[in-house]
Order: structure tokens, then C-alpha cells, then sequence
């Protein structure tokens, strides 16, 4: 299934309104309410959590559904977590309302 509208970058059904609870469960303790607690790029260049929501759906649905090897502290699968591809989708689109910079 799809779940990307790849010329948009928006989630196809996604629900902020659904996603927030999830994102506030799983995510929030390591990327914080804002999602700016960690930077993935440098101060030249950040990159948040929405950032990489709205720069690249795709990714942040991979790294959400199977999390991130390697990771200090390592970031939790979204799958194993028992959550459905429909949360992922509604976090996406939570997400991609949090800042990029």
C-alpha cells in the first residue's frame, strides 16, 4: 500500500490529530515535544524530527516502523512496539507540523 503522496510528501490518510498521543508515548522522551532535542545534521544545516517528516516521508516511516540500529539510546521499533502502519502514518503526518529549524 501506499502511504506517501510522493509529488506532496504528505501522508495519504494520516491524522495529526491520532498521531500526537502516539508521537507523545514513543517518541517524545528522546526527541522531546518539539521533536529538536536531537539534531541529525549540524548547526550549519539542522535536521529534526520535522524536518526529516516533510524532507523525506519515506524515511521517517522506515526509521519509525523498524527504528535505528546503532542508535545511543537506540531508537525503539515502531512494529515491535504492536503498533499498526496506520499510527506510523498519523505520526508522520503529526510530524511534519513540528518545527524543521
Amino acid at each position: 500500500a501506499k502511504h506517501v503522496d510522493y509529488a506532496t510528501k504528505k501522508p495519504i490518510g494520516g491524522n495529526a490529530a491520532r498521531g500526537k498521543p502516539s508521537y507523545d508515548t514513543l517518541c517524545a522522551a528522546c526527541h522531546d515535544a518539539d521533536g529538536k532535542k536531537l539534531n541529525f545534521g549540524d548547526d550549519k544545516k539542522p535536521e529534526y524530527v520535522g524536518t526529516v517528516a516533510k524532507d523525506n516521508p519515506q524515511e521517517f516511516i522506515h526509521k519509525t516502523w523498524v527504528g535505528q540500529p546503532g542508535s545511543e539510546p537506540p531508537m525503539p521499533s515502531a512494529l515491535v512496539a504492536g503498533w499498526s502502519i496506520q499510527q506510523v502514518v498519523d505520526v508522520l503526518a503529526y510530524a511534519q507540523t513540528l518545527p524543521e529549524k
